[in-house]
C-alpha cells in the first residue's frame, strides 16, 4: 500500500531528524555500521560549521528523495553526495569556512562549491554547496532569492524540496516543496520547471531515475525527452552523463531501447509511461553514488 503525501512529509521529517541527531542519540535509536558512523561525523561537522548567525542552510536534492525510498530508512543509509543551499552567506564566506574542513575540488560554472571529505575508511563524501542567490533558477532570472521559492526552480518534481539542516530549538525544521511529496507518493516523475541550461543532462537523468526507482513518467516529461533526443539522438545523452557523472551509466543501446519504449507508449496516448527494466539492472543502477544523480537541477552544477 502506497503512502500518502501527508504520510511521506511526516516520514521525511522523522528520518531527517534521525540522520541529523547527535551520534550518541543516533546509536540508541538506530544502531549503525562503522562506515555509516564515519559518514555521519563528516556530515554533522559541516552542519555545525554552517550553523552561523544570519545563515540558513537547507538540504536539497537526492538525499531527501533517498531517505524516503531507502527500504530501511537511515539504519543503513549512508549519504555520499549532499547538496546544500545556504541563504544569507556569500560564496567567498562559504569557501573560506568550508575549506578548513573539506577539500575544494572545483568551483562549478554558476559559482557553487564542489567539496569532498575522504574518511579514514577510504569512503569519500561529496558536498555541493551553493548560496541561494547563485542557484541557477534565481541567478538566471535575476529575481530576489527566497528559499520558499527554491522548490519551484528544479527541473524535476521529485527534486522540488528544501529542508532546514539545523532544527530550531523548540520548533520543527522549515520545509518547502512544490509537488515533491505528491510525485513521491504517486511514484511519478514530471517536469517541474522546464528552463535549464543542460537539457540533455535533465533528459538523461530523468531516464536513469525512472529506471532506477521504477517510477512512471508523465507525458510532459516524456515529450521533453523525445523532443531533445529527436534533435540530437542519443550521443548528447551519452556526453551529458560523461560530463556530469564522470562515466556513462547507460550506454547508447540501452538509451535507444528506452527511447523506443517511450515513443511507443507516447504515440498510443498512454499516461504514466514506464520503462521496462530488468530487476538486476535496476539494482545495478542503484548501487553507485552517482547512479541516479543526486543533484537538484535548478543548481545546474555541471
Amino acid at each position: 500500500m502506497r503512502s500518502s503525501a501527508v504520510q511521506l512529509r511526516s516520514l521525511l521529517r522523522s528520518r531527517l531528524a534521525d540522520l541529523m541527531a547527535p551520534l550518541r542519540q543516533q546509536e540508541r535509536k538506530t544502531p549503525r555500521s562503522d562506515s555509516a558512523r564515519t559518514v555521519q561525523v563528516a556530515m554533522l561537522e559541516v552542519v555545525r560549521r554552517l550553523n552561523r548567525p544570519g545563515w540558513s542552510a537547507y538540504l536539497v536534492g537526492g538525499t531527501l528523495r533517498d531517505l524516503l525510498v531507502h527500504p530501511e530508512g537511515v539504519r543503513r543509509f549512508e549519504p555520499r553526495d549532499l547538496d546544500i543551499v545556504v541563504a544569507g552567506a556569500t560564496g567567498d564566506e562559504l569557501q573560506a569556512l568550508l575549506r578548513e574542513h573539506l577539500t575544494l575540488e572545483r568551483l562549478t560554472r554558476f559559482g557553487g562549491l564542489h567539496l569532498s571529505k575522504t574518511l579514514l575508511s577510504g569512503t569519500r563524501v561529496s558536498f555541493d554547496v551553493w548560496t541561494l542567490a547563485d542557484t541557477w533558477g534565481f541567478h538566471s532570472q535575476q529575481i530576489v532569492p527566497r528559499i520558499e521559492d527554491f522548490p519551484g526552480t528544479t527541473f524535476l518534481n521529485i527534486d522540488s524540496c528544501a529542508v532546514e539542516l539545523q532544527e530550531p530549538q523548540g520548533s520543527e525544521r522549515a520545509l518547502y516543496e512544490k509537488g515533491f511529496f505528491a510525485g513521491m507518493a504517486n511514484r511519478t516523475l514530471d517536469v517541474n520547471y522546464a528552463p535549464n541550461p543542460y537539457p540533455y543532462l535533465c533528459a538523461a537523468r530523468a531516464l536513469l531515475l525512472a529506471a532506477r526507482l521504477d517510477f512512471t513518467m508523465a507525458r510532459s516529461l516524456v515529450e521533453f525527452i523525445l523532443d531533445h533526443s529527436a534533435a540530437g539522438g542519443v550521443e548528447p545523452l551519452i556526453e551529458a552523463q560523461r560530463s556530469h557523472y564522470g562515466t556513462v551509466l547507460s550506454d547508447a543501446s540501452e538509451l535507444a531501447a528506452w527511447l523506443q519504449q517511450m515513443r511507443r507508449q507516447f504515440v498510443r496516448g498512454e499516461h504514466g509511461l514506464r520503462l521496462e527494466v530488468p530487476r538486476a539492472r535496476r539494482l545495478n543502477l542503484g548501487g553507485g553514488q552517482a547512479s541516479a544523480g543526486s543533484r537538484s537541477h535548478s543548481l545546474a552544477s555541471s
